[in-house]
């Protein structure tokens, strides 16, 4: 960074786990990088805190979860005060304990406070226990606590959201039915990266997700390190020519030798030959993570020096890492390098042993204010209805409201969405009147009643139709270039971050780009233009947004029900 300040910067490894020093010590160095799925959900602090309270909220007799929660920051115990409240009584839950004053008393007068504050919002939860989804008590509770108080970044609140979603979606009548698989299945997902870095702070990934990407400089560690042996496999197969020339391909495949004998030797060929396509494949993965730089390439890698008869050598690299590939090209170095060591160097050179190597826990402490409180709520808004005769002269919404219109909105969108990736291309009124059966299930699916299924299916249809017919619809949903429909992005306006979908986007014949969206609002009786007036001032604000996140655009609205348009 100090080379090339504007420069971009990679940090590229063959597997995640080659990352378990890294990413720890760029974080106590405070330097900001963005790690693509690498760091798994559950390794971030906010999860860790919201799955110990998920835990301790379901089983009131989870020890650990209950003490990692009077632990965590939002309330702050010291190791001296949960020693006072729960040592030597095993027989009593923590929230028992939590409840005995006798027992309370023994803490300190700031573990006191603390207790008191945490127990408080605890103990409404655990009474309101199966009265609201499982998701709703831990959100509450963390809010309540003051969680969100205790974050870092916004990354982490995102985080949380992540977390929160995979609970409601794993929840069970109102609990988790395995709680081991639970955490199994959260160790899958990974956190998102630090929104807040810049596009020159250090990028960290895998040599697989780097394709196609380029940096100004490229560090590529941990080269000396092996993979994970692969497991022996209950079958091998590959396909190979039949022996009698023909050119046709046959399949040869063997099972894993049987107990008790020493060998198989059509599995051991074929074992050979996946060895043989993993060195090719080392090969190929060490080329794309070199080529992956633009300026400057660090290839960063480790070998085992010994004493022997006098001298020092360097012991060949481990099999399967990628230093093996790169060794008939580095070995001399190595070789030179070691030659340099003196006895003292040769004895620090040494691997550390498996309790040196363990990483020390951070015992830094971060908590809340024994004081804390939560945020003031704003002021109440004054508020006077109107009386009957001041409701004379209000205008008449022209919206068509209700959940029908909101599900026909949604297979409208839907559908505009297909026409448009298929630019058009065998698209008509009598096809769309030929699939109203599809319209109409799709529709019953979303919970419309049986009622209003027949002009819910005609107003999806109509809309259709009318987008079809109407010389802009079809100008719309033709071939433009670099069109994007249902598009998301994630922008920051106005110091707020946004995430926004645009029904469609494009770069026009005069080389502009537009954005439109789409309004199934229906208007019934006169005045068409006047209720587009005012759909257009309703929506300014929505595409205003949209465009600043696409660095300015045209603005666009188009009204299938009516074949009606605003644009500015």
């Amino acid at each position: 960074q100090a080379r090339n300040p504007d420069g971009t910067i990679a940090v590229l490894v063959r597997g995640r786990s080659h990352l378990q020093a890294i990413v720890p010590q760029l974080k106590r160095s405070e330097l900001r990088f963005r790690a693509i799925d690498i760091e798994p959900l559950g390794h971030r602090q906010v999860v860790q805190d919201l799955l110990a309270l998920t835990r301790a909220l379901s089983h009131p007799a989870d020890r650990v979860a209950w003490l990692a929660v009077l632990r965590a920051p939002w309330c702050g115990l010291t190791l001296a005060d949960l020693a006072a409240l729960a040592e030597g009584d095993i027989g009593s839950t923590v929230w028992e304990l939590v409840e005995n004053e006798d027992r309370a008393g023994l803490l300190s007068a700031d573990g006191r406070c603390r207790l008191a504050r945490a127990g408080k919002v605890l103990g409404r939860c655990l009474d309101q226990c199966c009265r609201a989804s499982l998701r709703e008590t831990v959100e509450g509770a963390w809010h309540a606590l003051g969680g969100p108080a205790c974050v870092e970044q916004v990354t982490d609140l995102e985080d949380a959201d992540i977390y929160l979603q995979y609970l409601e979606d794993a929840e069970q009548a109102g609990g988790i039915a395995d709680l081991a698989a639970f955490e199994e299945n959260l160790a899958k997902l990974y956190a998102l990266p630090d929104l807040e870095a810049r596009d020159t702070d250090p990028q960290i990934l895998t040599i697989h997700k780097a394709k196609g990407l380029e940096f100004d400089t490229v560090i590529v560690p941990g080269l000396g390190r092996r993979t994970r042996p692969p497991e022996a496999k209950l079958f091998l197969w590959t396909r190979r020519l039949a022996a009698d020339g023909d050119g046709a391909a046959e399949l040869l495949l063997a099972p894993i030798k049987q107990t008790g004998v020493d060998a198989d030797p059509i599995y051991d060929y074929l074992a050979r030959l996946d060895r043989e396509r993993e060195r090719y494949e080392q090969a190929r993965l060490l080329y794309v993570a070199s080529t992956r730089a633009k300026k400057y390439l660090h290839l960063l890698g480790h070998a085992k020096p010994e004493s022997r008869d006098g001298a020092v050598e360097v012991k060949a690299p481990a099999r399967d890492s990628l230093l093996e590939t790169l060794w008939p090209a580095v070995e001399s170095e190595f070789q030179r390098a070691a030659a340099a060591l003196s006895p003292e160097q040769l004895l620090n050179a040494r691997s550390p042993t498996a309790e040196e190597g363990a990483r020390v826990p951070d015992n830094n402490l971060r908590r809340l204010p024994a004081d804390w409180s939560l945020p003031a709520l704003p002021p109440a808004v004054n508020w006077t209805p109107l009386q009957d005769e001041e409701r004379v002269g209000e205008e008449i919404e022209f919206s068509w409201v209700g959940e029908t219109a909101r599900h026909v909105g949604s297979v409208v969108h839907r559908w505009l969405q297909r026409i448009a990736e298929d630019e058009m291309k065998g698209w008509d009124r009598a096809r769309l009147e030929k699939m109203a059966k599809v319209f109409r299930d799709e529709l019953g699916m979303r919970g419309i009643p049986e009622s209003e299924i027949e002009p819910a299916t005609a107003r999806v249809v109509s809309a259709l139709g009318n987008s079809l017919d109407d010389p802009r619809g079809r100008w719309l949903l033709g071939p433009q270039k670099e069109a994007q429909n249902e598009f998301r992005i994630t922008a920051l306006i106005d110091g707020e971050r946004r995430n926004l979908v645009i029904d469609r986007t494009f770069i026009d014949q005069d080389g502009k780009r537009r954005i439109v969206d789409y309004k199934t609002s229906r208007h019934e009786g006169a005045d068409i233009e006047g209720f587009l007036d005012q759909e257009q001032k309703r929506y300014a604000a929505q595409l205003d947004a949209y465009a600043t996140a696409l660095g300015g655009a045209s603005r666009g609205l188009y009204f299938p029900l009516h074949a009606g348009w605003r644009g500015w």
